[in-house]
């Protein structure tokens, strides 16, 4: 019996956490008979351990050739062992267009696969909406919203919130009994974690064998500090495509972001507690649903942990400021190495054999020996 075990994401529970605890895993997955596949060949915007994003292109005629050698590696890895995991967290977003599950479906069948097992991780609303939006100031497109403005204007529909709505869609496609779902709280966690979590849907346990990641993924900015990569953000200049998004590498050294091993905590969210509380009212039913229809739990309770009291944030003069000159610090310092990184390579090449051979032909005076 040949299994697929897609995970959807969402987006914000853990993805990039998970898909590189996979990756770095994948000969102790492959001596239970699972797979993670790398693919062989890459997306601008989405990192190597999204093996499933290829099935995104479903409906992109430019790129099928991505499609077809997607499903080639599958194919092969469906020929190698009995269970392959596939993981894109912006397939939650992709499916519930019209055609996505009979052209999946279908080509899996094509490749070689039994079932089709469907995971989805389901987060809070609200800490959903807060999330998203610190993400896409940190990263791309630069948002410069305002949280309410993200929220209330518009900016927010790309999303699909209405758990029940979307979870009924994928189980009447991917058939209910193939459809797992999960909610992405840590006191729901099998084992307490969310990778333990993730290997019982497998059928699996974490035992001592299995590499944790080094440090925490997709960490949240400071409530200060996105405040200040919006503002930068709004920098006509700096939202042009062809400018890097430079300031968020120099943010994750300043603070220290790219090796963190666990979250830090926040004085203060985008929502206050009413608002909130108004906020997640409307997904009352649809969450209910959720629970009773696909946990089996008759109290209709979803998501266990309370709605946080902390206050809605409000800039703090003096920490404001601290915080401003020990980003734009950081700046200054990534922008000296970038270009000591570059001083070094163009110096390296000038003093190559080539160039060296070239200047002695042209009858080019070396300055370089001059200096020495």
């Amino acid at each position: 019996m040949k299994t697929v075990f897609l995970h959807i994401g969402t987006a914000k529970t853990g993805t990039t956490s998970l898909q590189r605890f996979l990756k770095i895993n994948e000969k102790v997955l492959n001596s239970k008979g699972f797979t993670y596949p790398m693919m062989p060949f890459t997306f601008k915007e989405a990192a190597d351990e999204r093996n499933a994003h290829f099935l995104t292109m479903w409906d992109t005629p430019d790129k099928q050739n991505r499609w077809d050698k997607g499903f080639s590696v599958v194919k092969d890895a469906i020929s190698s062992y009995d269970n392959v995991i596939l993981s894109d967290e912006q397939l939650w977003i992709v499916q519930p267009k019209k055609g996505f599950w009979e052209k999946t479906l279908s080509a899996f069948k094509n490749a070689g696969a039994d079932n089709i097992k469907v995971i989805v991780y389901l987060r809070p609303q609200d800490q959903m909406a807060e999330s998203h939006w610190n993400q896409r100031v940190k990263g791309r497109p630069k948002l410069s919203e305002t949280f309410d403005e993200f929220l209330n204007g518009g900016g927010y529909n790309f999303f699909p919130l209405d758990y029940g709505k979307t979870v009924d869609w994928v189980a009447e496609h991917a058939g209910v009994h193939n459809l797992t779902v999960r909610v992405f709280e840590q006191q729901q966690f099998t084992g307490g974690s969310l990778h333990a979590d993730f290997l019982n849907v497998l059928g699996l346990g974490l035992t001592e064998e299995y590499k944790e990641p080094a440090h925490v993924s997709n960490v949240r900015l400071p409530d200060n500090v996105v405040e200040i990569k919006r503002l930068i953000n709004s920098i006509d200049s700096y939202q042009s495509t062809g400018i890097p998004n430079f300031y968020w590498d120099a943010i994750r050294k300043a603070y220290g972001l790219g090796s963190m091993k666990e979250l830090p905590q926040h004085k203060a969210g985008m929502f206050s507690p009413e608002e909130r509380q108004k906020y997640m009212d409307q997904f009352a039913g649809s969450n209910a649903h959720v629970a009773k229809e696909y946990l089996g739990r008759p109290d209709g309770t979803l998501f266990y942990g309370e709605l946080s009291s902390l206050p809605k944030w409000e800039p703090n003069e003096r920490e404001m400021l601290m915080d401003i000159i020990r980003v734009f610090a950081g700046a200054d310092v990534y922008l000296y190495k970038r270009q000591e990184e570059l001083y070094q390579q163009v110096n390296e090449m000038y003093n190559s054999l080539p160039f060296r051979a070239y200047r002695k032909l042209r009858g080019i005076k070396d300055t370089s020996e001059e200096e020495a």
